[in-house]
């Protein structure tokens, strides 16, 4: 049995492969009990898994991965603010269940180096899985661009011919809903000190709020058509896969430009399916063409590795790298 596990901001999806089962729960839950979270899963008794990994890391076990490389897939300094997840890992480590690390865009090799230059997040690891689930789906010959819009940010994802060839982050590109994303830098220099709370704030959704609306969808897909459109200087994408939970919101004003699939509809998040066919590829099962495709075994180095040195002088990282 392969099961894939996405952890959101709003949510984490759990979706067992070869029952077609998908499960859901609050972000917060888990946070307060994960001690029950880790217990479902174990409870599954599964083969094989994968996700868990955040800002991603090449593919080993999770419980194999060390202080660094866990602190390399958070990025968060606040061990109160990652105590969920830093939790539900140490209590799987403890278990020694078979879960394994799925990469991020920036480690891939089929990302060419100069686009990587001063960028961390250039997709999570979970975006990786939402273009898992579209080759599995669709073919791994597909020239097309991924925009993932969740409750928190807007990922945006290049791909040709089955392969990753770029990408704008969540907390890299343009505001998400709940996420100022990336940060005016004059903005950055009279704020000072840029917090998790920060980058997790600032989105669409205040901006609507201060203006009494709920939502305007005009709005929100302007960002996101910027957001493809960016890509389009290296991709001749035709097609564009929508998914999150706002990927219904813009269909009509995407799909005037290109030719839109929603993904909203596949019956789970298309990121937690996305990992299952990972850890049943990981297994050499069906899905083993999709991690070929996608060169996910050599991906390698560390989401620091592409900083130019007067930029990596300046960051702060409690562990030597």
């Amino acid at each position: 049995m392969s099961v894939g596990i996405d952890a959101g901001t709003k949510s984490y999806g759990v979706f067992v492969l070869e029952e077609g089962e998908h499960y859901e729960f609050s972000s917060s839950k888990v946070k307060e009990s994960p001690e029950d979270f880790v217990e479902f899963l174990q409870s599954l008794d599964f083969d094989v898994a994968a996700g868990l990994s955040g800002y991603g890391l090449p593919v080993k076990r999770l419980y194999e991965i060390s202080e660094k490389e866990f602190a390399l897939m958070t990025l968060n300094f606040d061990r109160e603010q990652s105590l969920g997840m830093r939790r539900v890992i140490e209590l799987l480590r403890e278990k020694r269940l078979n879960i394994h690390t799925i990469p991020a865009v920036i480690h891939l090799p089929t990302v060419p180096d100069c686009r990587k230059v001063n960028r961390i997040d250039m997709g999570t690891y979970d975006k990786v899985c939402s273009v898992a689930y579209v080759l599995h789906e669709f073919g791994v010959d597909e020239t097309f661009i991924l925009a993932e819009l969740g409750y928190g940010f807007n990922a945006f994802i290049a791909v040709e011919e089955g392969r990753i060839v770029d990408g704008i982050g969540g907390t890299s590109g343009f505001p998400g809903y709940s996420s100022i994303s990336a940060i005016d830098g004059e903005l950055a220099y009279l704020m000072g000190r840029i917090t998790k709370d920060v980058i997790f704030s600032g989105g669409l959704k205040s901006y609507f709020e201060a203006r009494g609306k709920d939502f305007d969808a005009d709005v929100f897909a302007e960002w996101v058509m910027k957001g493809i459109r960016a890509l389009t200087a290296v991709v001749d994408a035709k097609k564009v896969y929508l998914s999150g939970r706002f990927a219904g919101a813009v269909a009509e004003r995407v799909g005037e430009h290109f030719e839109v699939v929603d993904l909203s509809h596949a019956g789970g998040k298309v990121s937690a399916i996305g990992a299952a066919v990972i850890a049943n590829g990981y297994a050499g099962k069906e899905g083993r063409e999709v991690v070929e495709r996608l060169e996910l075994m050599r991906a390698s180095g560390t989401v620091l590795d592409h900083l130019t040195p007067d930029v990596r002088k300046r960051i702060r990282f409690d562990h030597n790298f």
